[in-house]
């Protein structure tokens, strides 16, 4: 069987393309495999850092723990307390309202946008 010079160029052609693309697969396979191996390191690296930190944030709970107990926070106070002054503590007469307990009875201030009306409140004086 006799092919013409038209069909054997685009059959040689056709065999470059095919060869051309199973090189850059190749390829592209190789790349993509040393990428995730470089994530995987990195992501391994990432992790370690992760559980330093968390290692370290456990020791300094640790610290505050051992610090904030009542007998450590007793002993630090201990010789700086001393017992109140006759007037140092004011006691403030407690008060019911509608919104609930009120320790200090406070009147609401009212104020008004009419600069006439402030003008003429601040003349009666």
């Amino acid at each position: 069987m006799k092919l013409s010079s038209k069909t054997r160029s685009q059959s040689i052609s056709l065999l470059f393309a095919i060869a051309a693309v199973i090189v850059g697969s190749a390829f592209a396979t190789v790349w993509t495999q040393q990428q995730i191996t470089r994530t995987a390191e990195e992501t391994k690296r990432i992790e370690a850092n992760l559980a330093e930190l968390v290692r370290r944030i456990g020791f300094v709970d640790e610290r505050i723990a051992a610090l904030h107990q009542p007998v450590v926070l007793q002993g630090k106070v201990s010789g700086v307390l001393r017992p109140s002054v006759e007037n140092q503590v004011v006691w403030v007469r407690e008060s019911d309202s509608p919104a609930g307990r009120a320790y200090a009875v406070v009147s609401p201030y009212r104020t008004s946008t009419d600069l006439a009306m402030i003008e003429a409140a601040n003349s009666q004086r």
